[in-house]
């Protein structure tokens, strides 16, 4: 175990973000192999590197700010386990979520560019996080092109899900909004193996985030899910949200989910869970 000030010193005089406590644990595991896998071949040497400088880690409570506006870093932050958020607040305290962050992902890859942050990141849930000094992964990316690549096609997807969310939030209606979401934040989960054996799985989402992801109240929300089990779409009981027909949700949502490239015959993907008529949420 390294405490704090051994990691800063190994980092190239780099110095940790005003906004972020520093890391106490160090351990070289992490889930950004496989994410940059699905984009690219990695060989033995880009696991060694990527699990270099991922070997900063710290564990963080539900409900913390990892990140406020206005930071500037000379750290990147990957979700190790747990979910984060993207928002932003207006003047009259009304939230907008813009993302979800999900294990695997980098939360600021942008720093690589320009070293500002322009909206918050907070935590849904209990966490960890990869603490990654920005000089170190540009050694990576100009060492291995292949994580380059990988890398950068994973910043084009998630402006691939922005594009869609644009279109979610500005023209479909609101049960077309949340049939939709609902379907992405499924298949994303699905593809990174967080399942049970009853195709159950965890997710700690409340109707206020719903409603704050999709524009909506919260009473509006809770109406789309009444609705959405009055017509044998969805259904949420004792906390579990439960996709009852999975083809009939994908219809009403027009949902496509070629933007996230994710295969659609990949083991526990939505699409595959349509043939067994049930794909289940654990909502917290």
């Amino acid at each position: 175990m390294l405490n704090s000030a051994a990691i800063i010193e190994s980092s190239a005089g780099a110095t940790p973000p005003t906004c972020f406590v520093p890391v106490e644990t160090c351990r070289p595991k992490n889930p950004l192999i496989e994410k940059l896998g699905k984009f690219a071949t990695l060989g033995g040497q880009e696991f060694d590197a990527l699990e270099r400088v991922c070997r900063s880690r710290k564990k963080l409570a539900p409900r913390e700010t990892l990140l406020r506006e206005g930071c500037r870093s000379s750290f990147v932050f990957l979700i190790l386990k747990g979910m984060a958020v993207r928002y932003r607040y207006l003047s009259n305290g009304k939230r907008q979520i813009m993302g979800y962050l999900l294990p695997g992902d980098l939360c600021d890859a942008h720093f690589l560019v320009r070293n500002y942050l322009d909206h918050d990141i907070g935590l849904l849930t209990d966490a960890e996080v990869a603490v990654i000094p920005i000089r170190e992964l540009t050694s990576v990316m100009a060492a291995f092109p292949t994580v380059r690549r990988a890398l950068l096609e994973t910043m084009v997807t998630e402006r691939a899900m922005l594009r869609e969310w644009l279109l979610n939030v500005g023209q479909r209606n609101a049960r077309q909004k949340l049939a939709h979401f609902i379907c992405e934040i499924s298949e994303r989960m699905q593809s990174l193996g967080q399942v049970n054996p009853d195709g159950s799985y965890s997710i700690a989402l409340t109707q206020v985030e719903l409603a704050d992801t999709m524009g909506l109240t919260v009473v509006h929300v809770s109406r789309c899910l009444q609705r959405f089990r009055a017509e044998g779409l969805v259904e949420w009981l004792r906390h579990q949200l439960t996709i009852v027909d999975v083809q009939g949700l994908r219809q009403l949502a027009g949902f496509d989910e070629g933007y996230l490239h994710i295969a659609r015959d990949s083991p526990g993907s939505c699409a595959s869970a349509a043939a067994r008529g049930l794909c289940s949420i654990v909502a917290a």
